[in-house]
């Protein structure tokens, strides 16, 4: 089976994959009102070879299309006026901000390329009107489409979020879009965000999904990922739907694929850089053919739907806090776990089958150092209130990768979890421990990983001799202004946890704090606190 995207022309309706002879650029041009001589022709001797033409710049997906439809677009002087120039958004972002000349219109695939040169004031854009649209698509083997689609002509979202959750479906994306945040990256991440968010473990779900996205080197030649070959056998790639329907009959397997929620992120805004230019009248006729009915056909042929469909472009910020998120995933990790063994955490848990409060603390700290590959920086700590007036604090695993030998790695973590015990009547030296936590962690702090504590605790501080809760956020809210940031993700597990004071240190490091009072949630939170990493540095309380 080959599952056919969906096309649209003004009305919605579906149009053949295969495509049919284009239309004359002289025929746009004639029903858009424009003067014209026949597609091909050579310029009028009266023309003056050395005229100033309108310079387009169009995205390299739709460039040929409208080079056609421009070619029976004419200047005032009747002669050939148009001149257009295939070029990637990033590109010109990147000429713009070299305060290179702009293209009198830019046609780029998304509009959230235009509101990023205006957010940094490189342009000042007139008027901007989307000549096509194509919604992003999740591009996949047919023959896995199949699988997953369960014998339905399409293949549902939920679906394809689960067979990426599980790795039996990988994404790839093309590293400068991945790079650019390019709105097929920004796309996609949004939709897997929003979907994740239906569920229990929503960060830790995303944390996995995202750990598993496999960023590509970009092809030589610059295109997008289907253009010349099919792809692998658990492959998929966020591409605009036009790519899947222009490939349509190239060489490679057959590709199916799964529509996304939220929008449509390629609008292809006509966007006047340079308002009151002489050529401007050329700009509106060059408008005026790709709008026209037979203008629109020749989009459509390439596999574009039409304008008048409703568009969804996310904003900058949006966008820029998702490729954050994707950013953090995919960065290793500098992590110190920091547990609460005072006396309070032996209390056996109702309906745990004898397990006590530690006992559901350390299972579940296990299964969330699972969501860190083996090149995450891992530590861990024990506290408890010392008598003596000796640090509460116990390193137990140095912060080392997991994967290295003794006296770090998972086999030293997962010895020092199964030895651990709780201090009979010990006190809970909770304020010490945490600013000594954050100070360890930026000791050895490292720009290329997310450095952050990963405290859990059962009681309120009691070490009256230690450092008071005042000093103590004081103090961190000094220290994290050093640029060398470490959130304190606090999880505070029982009625008597002292929670408030927990979330006011989250808050003074730019972490997030957690409280439940069910131990069969309690592994659940951990695994939602240890994917606050997907969400980094904007992330919210997670109560």
């Amino acid at each position: 089976m080959f599952v056919r995207p969906r096309h649209s022309d003004s009305r919605r309706g579906r149009v053949p994959l295969r495509r049919k002879a284009v239309v004359t650029g002289a025929a746009l041009a004639l029903a858009a009102g424009v003067t014209v001589v026949a597609q091909g022709s050579e310029a009028s001797p009266a023309c003056d070879p050395d005229r100033t033409l309108l310079r387009v710049a169009a995205s390299p997906d739709i460039a040929a299309v409208v080079s056609r439809i421009a070619d029976g677009v004419r200047d005032d002087g009747g002669c050939p006026g148009v001149d257009v120039r295939a070029e990637s958004g990033p590109a010109v972002l990147t000429a713009l901000g070299r305060s290179d000349p702009p293209p009198d219109v830019w046609i780029p695939d998304s509009s959230l390329w235009v509101a990023r040169a205006l957010d940094d004031r490189l342009v000042t854009p007139g008027d901007s009107e989307s000549i096509a649209t194509s919604p992003l698509t999740l591009a996949v083997p047919a023959e896995l489409a199949d699988r997953l689609a369960h014998g339905a002509d399409t293949v549902p979202w939920p679906d394809a979020v689960a067979a990426l959750a599980t790795g039996d479906l990988v994404l790839h994306l093309p590293a400068e879009e991945a790079r650019t945040a390019a709105p097929s990256t920004v796309g996609v991440l949004g939709a897997l965000t929003a979907t994740v968010q239906q569920q229990p473990d929503a960060r830790a779900t995303l944390t996995r999904m995202l750990r598993g996205v496999r960023v590509d080197p970009a092809p030589a030649d610059g295109t997008r990922p289907l253009a010349r070959t099919g792809l692998a056998a658990d492959r998929a790639v966020a591409v605009p739907e036009q790519a899947v329907v222009h490939r349509h009959g190239t060489p490679g397997a057959a590709v199916a694929v799964v529509d996304l929620p939220g929008g449509t992120p390629f609008d292809y805004p006509f966007t006047t850089l340079r308002a009151g230019a002489p050529h401007g009248s050329t700009a509106g006729r060059l408008l005026a053919a790709l709008g026209s009915p037979q203008g629109q056909q020749a989009l459509r042929e390439e596999g574009f739907r039409g304008r008048d469909g409703a568009v969804a472009v996310p904003d900058p910020a949006t966008a820029a806090d998702l490729l954050a998120a994707f950013d953090a995933v995919r960065r290793d990790a500098r992590l110190l776990a920091v547990v609460d063994v005072s006396g309070s955490m032996a209390a056996p848990v109702p309906g745990a089958g004898g397990s006590t409060r530690l006992d559901l603390a350390l299972r579940a700290a296990a299964a969330g150092m699972e969501l860190y590959p083996d090149t995450t920086e891992v530590g861990l700590w024990s506290f408890a209130e010392d008598p003596a007036g000796g640090p509460d604090h116990r390193e137990l695993v140095p912060i080392t990768p997991v994967a290295g030998a003794a006296p770090g790695g998972r086999a030293a973590l997962a010895l020092a979890m199964a030895q651990l015990r709780a201090v009979p009547d010990g006190g809970t030296g909770l304020y010490d421990t945490a600013l000594a936590a954050v100070r360890a962690v930026r000791a050895g702090w490292d720009p290329d990983r997310v450095n952050a504590v990963v405290l859990l605790t059962d009681g309120a501080d009691t070490d009256a001799h230690g450092i008071g809760l005042d000093e103590l956020l004081g103090t961190l809210r000094a220290e994290q202004a050093s640029g060398r940031p470490v959130p304190v993700i606090t999880i505070a597990y029982g009625d008597e946890s002292g929670a408030e004071a927990l979330a006011a240190i989250s808050a003074a490091t730019d972490g997030a704090s957690y409280q439940t009072s069910d131990p069969g949630r309690i592994l659940q939170v951990f695994l939602d606190a240890v994917g606050q990493r997907a969400c980094r540095p904007t992330c919210g309380a997670g109560r």
